[in-house]
């Protein structure tokens, strides 16, 4: 096999230090003196462990391996080190991740030394070395009896994917009762914290959907499927920008194989209707698309409920209101992709690669110059209480004008009839009211970007709804 790199490594002893040659190799590591065969074998598997030391000037001088129980170290340059680290990282797991990064912030509940292994524990750490900032998100190993295998596959499935709109996994480290994923630092909301806190445009939400559907085509076309997609797993990189999407949380995906046996699994409200059966393959990503798309441009659930088993009933069932979009004038186009994402069927549901060409991207594009597609992309308009008191005078004059809309469509029984008034009137009631609490936080202006809000902490942590993950 060819050597992706090679370098001497210098192994000190009391009285003569060893020059030592290092081949790295497709699927290992090899060091050996020079003119003889390998001494030292570390095959890049995740189950084996490097450690890393640094000089006092936030240098690499030397990598440990373990070898019969005896910690080995190589000394060599800071070049070559940095060159080796970043050929391996997430193909072999690192150890005591303090010595490379410096936590600044908790962005969760825990302690950086002591996990509360109960919950993901997510801090802000800049690297020694090059002073960037990360994510890093603490997994302990005995939360679930399968938990190394849950963890691997995790890391497994974020290596596996070359996406721009996909959270980077920058490296892995292994801890005694924990396992440390080093993750690309997202400053901005996720998108529930969006949704509650902005009334987004048409063409906000055109931008939007396109960046999340590019990363479901992108993890895809990786064998990978998602299984949990939902907007707080939807995070934007910037404070200021819906540009930067970034599909997060791969802790439930798997790689995908044909005639595969798959858990029921995901979030009530956003999972597919086939999980509830025998199988299911990677199209019920797009029926969660769907969801978020419903919940974007009418700002309502599709299975709405007050608990998760009544959301949950409502997901089983899965007899969704279409005739209500008649309330948001929707275009032909938008209509047609959200029906097209929330197909019960999953061989006649649309896929990622199919969405992204369909008239509902295309049609904007030509209706929209460069120069006012860029100013939508900062986060601005109504907020979501105004946006929803808008909606409830709205839904009230549609409904006093077309009354025969309260009358169920007896050629299409998926679809069900509209609510009744006191109903419309109540839920429209909640949503405003609930806006109003998330917006408090944002200043009294008609027109505000969210640049002021300080929810880096809440996104990280629990949140309280009746949307909860099922594992």
């Amino acid at each position: 096999m060819e050597s992706q790199l090679s370098f001497i490594c210098i192994r000190q002893h009391t009285f003569l230090d060893q020059k030592y040659v290092l081949q790295l190799l497709p699927t290992k590591i090899t060091l050996n003196q020079i003119g003889k065969e390998p001494k030292y074998i570390i095959e890049l598997e995740l189950q084996n462990t490097i450690s890393w030391q640094l000089n006092q000037m936030n240098q690499l001088i030397s990598f440990s391996i373990m070898w019969n129980n005896i910690e080995k170290q190589f000394h060599s340059t800071h070049e070559d080190l940095l060159k080796l680290r970043q050929t391996i990282k997430n193909k072999i797991m690192y150890k005591t991740v303090r010595h490379l990064y410096k936590p600044m912030q908790q962005l969760g509940e825990g302690n950086f030394d002591e996990v509360i292994y109960s919950n993901i524990q997510v801090y802000l750490c800049i690297d020694r070395i090059n002073g960037n900032s990360y994510e890093i998100k603490c997994l302990a190993k005995n939360q679930f009896e399968d938990s190394i295998t849950r963890i691997h596959n995790e890391i497994s499935c974020l290596t596996n994917i070359r996406s721009d709109q996909v959270q980077n996994l920058h490296e892995v480290f292994n801890g005694e009762n924990t396992v440390y994923l080093i993750q690309e630092y997202l400053e901005g909301l996720n998108l529930y914290e969006l949704i509650m806190n902005v009334a987004l445009d048409r063409t906000q939400i055109l931008i939007i959907m396109k960046q999340l559907i590019t990363a479901v085509r992108d993890i895809h076309s990786s064998n990978i499927m998602h299984r949990d997609i939902k907007p707080t797993n939807i995070v934007f990189k910037n404070k200021d920008s819906i540009e930067g999407l970034k599909l997060t949380e791969f802790h439930l995906a798997v790689h995908i194989y044909p005639s595969q046996d798959l858990r029921v699994c995901g979030t009530p409200g956003y999972a597919a209707p086939e999980k509830f059966k025998d199988s299911y393959n990677e199209k019920v990503d797009l029926f969660s698309v769907g969801c978020i798309f419903f919940k974007l441009v009418t700002t309502r659930d599709v299975f709405p409920g007050k608990t998760s088993n009544e959301i949950l009933r409502m997901n089983k069932i899965c007899n969704i209101d279409f005739k209500i979009l008649q309330l948001y004038k929707l275009t032909p186009e938008e209509t047609d992709l959200l029906i097209s994402l929330l197909e019960i069927d999953p061989e006649k549901r649309i896929s990622a690669e199919a969405a992204l060409s369909h008239p509902y991207f295309q049609s904007d594009n030509s209706q929209n110059d460069q120069q006012q597609l860029a100013k939508k992309k900062s986060i601005q308009g109504q907020t979501t209480g105004e946006r929803s008191n808008n909606l409830l005078q709205k839904e009230i004059n549609e409904i006093e004008m077309n009354p025969e809309e309260l009358q169920v469509d007896q050629e299409s029984p998926r679809i069900s009839a509209i609510p009744n008034f006191k109903v419309l009137k109540k839920d429209s009631q909640l949503q405003s009211s609930q806006a109003v609490r998330k917006s408090s936080k944002l200043k009294k202006s008609e027109t505000q970007e969210y640049t002021q809000l300080n929810l880096n902490k809440s996104r990280f942590q629990a949140r309280n709804s009746v949307h909860q993950t099922i594992v």
